[in-house]
């Protein structure tokens, strides 16, 4: 595995530059006040309400588009012992290739390896679901006989008239039927035949089956994302009725019913690549395709956004590499990271070993960022393109350095509350025990875009009691909620999750809010908590910071004096286990010992310990407006025995490490900027595709250590940076980079920038 201290070629670490942008702390208190209200204000004044509105240096920042592409934004776990996830190697599976009509001879005798390498990917349509390539030419023939050996004619021919039908890459509609439901078979070896036969190499590539009531379902392959997991282990023989099986075998393929040699290790760990899907997603398609116990699904260290291309660890409990090498065969190619288009959505697994440890969730050191900025903009016209060039390159010098040398404001980001940012008002309401507020605010209107059906089925939650007084009437009430649950049930696709177990819950129960509640899954019900101990957090450090700067610790803090690791003893990223805190006192402060750095404000709970002087002042000040008491807190376990809010500590200034960076012009806005682990992998240089077949390769030049020239072309010549750093795991790239740009990390904010020519209007003044 790659060490993250390893050298990193054609950068610059700005540990080379020597001057120091620290001021005092009374003029950076000053200073900050004055770029909030110039810049959020301006911009976007929702992360105001969220407490994220200070800075902790007075650099001066410069616009930039960030995530234009998901290649874009690369992310890479550093464990506990240094190593990187990286996608060193790939190995793809032998397959079978199925007969033809010339030669019916044995499957076995005829084998070949699936291409490692494809043509350029087509554009994504950016669906979570997994698409599947070919992967040899499909015998429809040959199908549809072998399929009339097993059951009659006519629905051998009308199964496979349904596979291809849909066989084509396109986008499923929404009243495409997803599956062919075989006669009920009630002779076992013909069902048993009916599964090997779909497993088989003559259909595996086209199509999937399940069982489901007592019948056989036949699943084209691309619509394999929205199979039941549970359903695999069904057809495999593997289900819980099968008592031959050890409890961690079920679900299993059939080689990993043998006995497990005593002298491997019983986890295989592994490297997790994907582009533009999420962590969640990733694994379930783990699950699926692998044929893996759901039960015991995939262990991983820390969940990873979809909008990225990231490299993770993890592991599985006894399963041979060879049971998840077919993830590999799907969507053969370099990604899109080399496209300008854009790409699949990928997944690829690699660097296999077997370890007596499990991933466990937290055990991470820190997470390796490398981000792309495009078309930068610093505000400032300039006709000279070495003056342009060379002021740019001084602006975004010196930023880096400021981010190395200063460090951010370590503030939960905007993806902490939600999509609708209602998320901590779910928390709230929870806190104070009314769980009918709570699952309104979960199933009202929304901002954001939603499909018709989705915002058909909210405008009829909100009306369920149009023309009834609830309050006299409660039977009346019961019936007309029953019947608006029942009816808006199907409304809500499986991305809805939450709102589809409260629907659910209360069609069975109507008015019963707690137990609707109680029907969310337990890391969502976390998630609602978390957010309120976000909000809160990100209030007063904004608090602390314009009251007390960002250099210097005050007397009333709160400092970590002990922090162990998970290998230590400790709770790894989150959790008090192995934290111990000290409130200072004013000799602490004059003795200099304690800096900003060793700074920590709680996440609010019931075993934490509370700054002292304005911070605590608050925190008490913002509980009291929210109508919550301190000991709700302690409450929630008696309440919900899943789940307990004890509290946690966390630094108020994160310092970014390994800090490093690229400065370039380039010319095409999309063009690919920085390699990602798939093609280095296969040896896939940057070389942007022409969007016209009379289109040049755009030029790229690194202007990081060069002295800037005129061009024959500076009018269409953009300015991007590609800059590196590792953070811990529970701190926020997107909050780094408002460090770095001094700009709003919303996307409405993203929205008004603009590719090529400048930037935005509004940035200029």
């Amino acid at each position: 595995m790659q060490r993250i201290a390893a050298a990193r070629t054609n950068r610059s670490h700005i540990s080379l530059f020597g001057r120091h942008l620290l001021h005092g702390a009374d003029s950076h208190a000053e200073r900050t006040r004055d770029i909030t209200l110039t810049m959020s204000d301006q911009y976007d004044s929702i992360e105001k309400k969220f407490g994220i509105s200070a800075y902790a240096s007075p650099h001066e920042g410069f616009a930039a588009v960030v995530k234009a592409r998901y290649s874009d934004f690369i992310v890479h776990e550093v464990d506990l012992n240094g190593n990187m996830a990286c996608l060193g190697s790939l190995e793809v599976p032998e397959v079978i290739s199925a007969p033809t009509d010339n030669n019916e001879s044995s499957t076995n005798d005829r084998k070949r390896k699936l291409q490692a390498t494809s043509d350029s990917p087509t554009e994504s349509s950016n669906n979570v679901e997994d698409k599947v390539e070919e992967i040899a030419p499909v015998d429809w023939d040959y199908c549809k006989k072998e399929c009339a050996k097993l059951f009659d004619e006519t629905t051998a021919e009308e199964l496979i008239a349904f596979l291809q039908s849909h066989t084509d890459e396109s986008s499923p509609k929404e009243d495409d039927t997803k599956f062919y439901t075989l006669p009920l078979i009630s002779d076992k070896q013909t069902r048993r035949s009916i599964h090997q036969l779909v497993k088989s190499t003559a259909m595996s590539s086209i199509a999937r089956a399940d069982n489901h009531e007592g019948k056989i379902r036949v699943w084209p392959i691309k619509y394999q994302a929205d199979m039941p997991a549970d359903t695999f282990a069904a057809s495999n023989g593997g289900g819980k009725n099968n008592k031959n099986l050890k409890s961690n075998e079920r679900g299993s393929r059939s080689g990993d019913r043998q006995a497990w040699p005593k002298d491997r290790p019983d986890f295989l760990r592994f490297v997790v690549y994907k582009e533009n899907v999420d962590t969640s997603t990733a694994l379930k398609d783990i699950v699926r395709i692998g044929r893996l116990n759901p039960k015991r699904g995939v262990a991983f260290a820390g969940m990873k956004d979809k909008r990225g291309v990231t490299s993770q660890f993890c592991s599985v409990y006894r399963v041979e590499k060879e049971q998840l090498l077919a993830l590999n065969a799907h969507k053969a190619g370099a990604g899109g990271g080399n496209s300008i288009k854009g790409g699949h959505n990928i997944i690829r697994l690699g660097n296999f070993s077997y370890s007596p440890e499990e991933v466990k969730l937290g055990s991470l050191a820190r997470n390796r960022f490398d981000i792309v900025l495009r078309n930068i903009d610093v505000g400032e016209d300039a006709d000279d393109f070495v003056q342009k060039s060379n002021t740019i390159k001084q602006r975004l010098e010196n930023a880096a350095r400021a981010l190395q040398q200063v460090g951010f404001i370590n503030y939960f980001g905007m993806q902490r509350f939600g999509k609708s940012n209602d998320t901590h008002e779910v928390g709230m309401a929870i806190l104070k025990g009314d769980y009918e507020s709570a699952l309104d605010i979960i199933m009202r209107e929304k901002d954001t875009d939603e499909l018709p059906r989705v915002i058909e089925a909210r405008k009829k939650w909100a009306n369920r009691f149009e023309g009834i007084d609830v309050t006299s009437n409660e039977d009346a009430a019961r019936d007309a909620e029953m019947k608006c649950a029942r009816s808006i049930l199907n409304d809500f696709g499986r991305f809805l999750g939450v709102e589809k177990s409260v629907v659910g819950s209360l069609s069975r129960k109507p008015r019963d809010y707690k137990r609707a509640y109680t029907s969310i899954a337990k890391n969502m019900r976390s998630m609602y908590l978390h957010a309120y101990q976000s909000y809160l957090w990100n209030m007063v450090a904004s608090h602390r910071i314009e009251t007390g700067g960002s250099t210097k610790a005050k007397a009333g803090d709160v400092v970590l004096l002990e922090d162990k690791s998970l290998a230590q003893g400790g709770s790894g990223t989150s959790g008090l286990k192995g934290k111990v805190v000290k409130i200072l006192d004013e000799d602490d402060v004059k003795s200099e010992r304690y800096t900003i750095a060793d700074i920590v404000l709680p996440l609010v709970g019931s075993k934490i310990c509370y700054p002292k002087g304005p911070s605590g002042n608050k925190f008490d000040e913002l509980l009291q407006k929210d109508g919550i008491k301190k000991a709700d807190f302690a409450k929630i376990g008696t309440i919900d025995k899943e789940i307990a809010l004890g509290g946690d500590y966390r630094k108020i200034i994160c310092k970014p490490s390994d800090v490093s960076f690229e400065i370039m012009t380039y010319k095409e806005p999309l063009q690919p900027l920085i390699q990602t682990d798939l093609m280095k992998s296969m040896g896939t240089e940057i070389t942007a595709a022409p969007i016209s077949s009379s289109a040049k390769s755009p030029d790229c030049t690194d202007l990081t250590n060069q002295e800037v020239v005129t061009c024959d072309d500076s009018a269409s010549t953009l300015f991007g940076m590609v800059i590196g750093f590792s953070l811990p795991p529970s701190s926020y790239a997107t909050i780094a980079l408002r460090e770095l740009t001094k700009r709003p990390t919303s996307s409405e904010y993203q929205s008004k920038l603009e590719l090529n020519g400048r930037v935005g209007k509004n940035e200029r003044k």
